[in-house]
């Protein structure tokens, strides 16, 4: 009896979550098309990706040339994501290592279960580590087939975004690109 009320209170919360996540997309989805201001469509979608899955940051790099820079982050990532693009001001698109450039050459997304252990620049690792900061998820935004930038989601738990939840970005991502 214990265990079946365990499973309906665990449906009971998917359905919530479900729910709140449908939410969080048709109202993306409503401002988007109402909205002339890219800058509060951007916003809109680093805090709600980061509301949604319980993360600590988002940011969304953007394509300009050959560089991925930033443009929008969370309040509770700004000085991490400051530091971050101090560190990296614009990472190079083509033939770069980074998960990011990576990831708008494939247009696929890269769950990293915990960056620190990842990142080979000891200047990002001690970033990495002094802001507590490990699971991360990187999302292709793609407009006509081509990469325009990346979705970023930092946690300061090691951990390994569902598909889910990468799903979830990627509908965010593709809000984003339009």
């Amino acid at each position: 009896m214990n265990d079946q009320r365990k499973t309906k209170k665990q449906l009971l919360e998917e359905l919530e979550r479900e729910r709140d996540r449908s939410t969080s997309l048709q109202e993306v989805s409503n401002k988007v098309a109402a909205a002339h201001d890219t800058d509060e469509i951007l916003d809109l979608i680093v805090n709600e990706s980061v509301r949604l899955l319980g993360a600590f940051t988002a940011q969304i790099r953007l394509l300009e040339g050959d560089f991925l820079v930033p443009g929008a982050t969370t309040k509770a990532g700004a000085d991490y994501d400051a530091e971050m693009s101090e560190h990296l001001p614009a990472l190079v698109v083509g033939g770069n290592p980074f998960v990011p450039a990576q990831v708008m050459e494939t247009k696929k997304p890269v769950v990293t279960e915990d960056h620190q252990q990842w990142a080979f620049l000891p200047k990002t690792r001690e970033i990495l580590r002094k802001y507590g900061i490990h699971g991360r998820v990187v999302v292709p935004l793609v407009a006509n087939d081509r990469s325009i930038g990346v979705l970023i989601v930092h946690d300061k738990r090691i951990r390994n975004f569902t598909e889910d939840e990468v799903s979830l970005l990627q509908a965010f991502a593709d809000q984003a690109s339009l």
